[in-house]
């Protein structure tokens, strides 16, 4: 599994699609966490079904690097900047490979 990180609008959907087109693509999984937790299901049980998966050395997993910049005042808000860090924990560590993208630029970290 491929694991592309980044801040919001670097490019990192454009490069995934242009530089693995035969690779199952799961883009924003940042938002699937928010969506787990606004379900109340776990994030990190869910990462780690997700982990489990026999097709996941065809995966390309893309989520944006939230816990940068101010710490939000909202409850809610604060506990899924830390979730997702926490989940992009995971799922790095699982990875073949990690590229982190900056202004477009791809650099591989793992």
């Amino acid at each position: 599994m491929i694991f592309v990180i980044g801040g919001a609008y670097q490019g990192k959907t454009e490069y995934v699609k242009k530089t693995f087109p035969d690779k199952n693509i799961t883009d924003s999984y940042h938002l699937e966490v928010k969506k787990q937790l606004e379900k109340g299901e776990n994030p990190m049980a869910e990462v780690e079904k997700l982990l489990q998966d026999e097709a996941l050395d065809s995966m390309v997993i893309v989520s944006n690097d939230i816990g940068n910049g101010l710490v939000p005042t909202d409850d809610f808000e604060r506990g899924y900047r830390e979730m997702v860090g926490r989940v992009n924990c995971a799922i790095a560590a699982a990875a073949e490979q990690v590229i982190r993208i900056i202004c477009g630029i791809p650099t591989r970290i793992k």
